[in-house]
């Protein structure tokens, strides 16, 4: 990259993005999108993201910490270890003080070409002109993807922890735009259970409740349903998916209130 400078290579990188350091110290930026040219001469489309930690009185905790920026491109890289689609990390930093005290972190992640968060996704889909049927076939391949993938991860002990919609890309491809590919962005919090299964309930319980936030007021009660029968691989009328999805909208309820 032609604009960091070797003197000073994580404080040149937040300059070129928009984000100058004062005496070291800069806060949490919004995404910032950002063209880059290739040395053979192609461009590829880049978000920057730049963490800032200022309270002092938890200094301590950060001195062995990991940064967001780290935890986040280790576990974009795992999603793609699994065969879960998602945006492709180029690079991470971490500016520490000279007592090893974590000040800032930051990520550039590269652009998914062509996608939309889910949120706008559904909403233009629903506005537009297209056949019933072709929205219902699109809607269905994206509960399918996400609730697929959010089933693999819990099996190997990982919960995203903020898999809102709006972290969720969606693509359309094929010839006619009659198929979805799903990528998944944005988690710095996600994290492996560790503790043998104590906290397997409450980060499933909690992934499924972020999702609901928005399918509770954007989807039918039939695709809710769907969602939780092929997460759950259990069919529609199971006593237990009953239960399960009961506890997953009492949390929701609980923690948001609708």
């Amino acid at each position: 990259m032609p604009f960091v400078d070797e003197q000073r290579p994580f404080e040149s990188v937040c300059e070129y993005f928009g984000f100058p350091l004062k005496d070291g110290q800069g806060g949490r930026s919004a995404p910032v999108r950002k063209v880059l040219n290739n040395p053979d001469g192609g461009t590829v489309v880049v978000y920057f993201k730049l963490y800032g930690y200022g309270k002092f009185r938890r200094a301590l905790s950060r001195m062995m910490k990991s940064s967001k920026s780290r935890r986040e491109m280790g576990n974009l890289l795992y999603f793609h270890k699994l065969g879960i689609p998602a945006c492709e990390p180029i690079a991470q930093g971490e500016l520490r003080d000279r007592w090893g005290v974590l000040r800032n972190c930051l990520i550039i992640t590269k652009e998914v070409t062509g996608s939309q968060q889910l949120d706008v996704f559904i909403d233009e889909l629903e506005a537009s002109d297209e056949s019933a049927e072709v929205k219902s076939d699109l809607r269905r391949q994206i509960i399918i993807s996400v609730a697929t993938n959010l089933r693999l991860i819990h099996q190997h002990w990982f919960y995203h922890k903020d898999i809102k919609w709006r972290n969720v890309l969606v693509r359309r491809v094929g010839e006619r735009g009659e198929k979805v590919e799903v990528f998944w962005i944005d988690c710095p919090s996600g994290f492996f259970d560790r503790t043998g299964g104590f906290r397997r309930k409450h980060g499933v319980i909690k992934d499924l409740c972020d999702l609901d936030q928005l399918a509770c007021r954007n989807c039918s009660d039939e695709e809710r349903w769907y969602f939780l029968s092929v997460y759950t691989g259990k069919v529609l009328g199971d006593r237990e998916l009953i239960k399960f999805a009961r506890q997953v909208v009492d949390y929701r309820i609980r923690k948001r209130g609708s």
